[in-house]
């Protein structure tokens, strides 16, 4: 039956019910992680705070993008060229 007239069959809240035990097993480990108080375990939760309160700036991480599109085609216009001049060898 289409979710949209009637009940979401039995299959919707599988998927759900599995996104919150997966959700609950996540955080159960993070809190264990962080009752261990270790420095790796520390160290672990500070990047976890980190990436979760990433303050997004357009210009400073379209700059990052930029440079790194920027080495990525120079590295393939590079193995582009290698290619060519052996495949030049290769036929003559």
């Amino acid at each position: 039956m289409n979710k949209r007239y009637g009940n979401p069959p039995k299959k919707y809240y599988n998927k759900q019910v599995n996104r919150l035990i997966f959700v609950l097993v996540t955080l159960l480990i993070v809190l264990l992680i962080k009752m261990m108080n270790t420095k790796i375990t520390n160290d672990i939760i500070n990047i976890i705070e980190r990436n979760v309160y990433y303050e997004f700036s357009l210009k400073e991480d379209g700059r990052k993008v930029k440079e790194y599109l920027g080495k990525v085609v120079d590295i393939s216009m590079e193995a582009i060229d290698e290619l060519t001049g052996q495949l030049n060898k290769r036929n003559k």
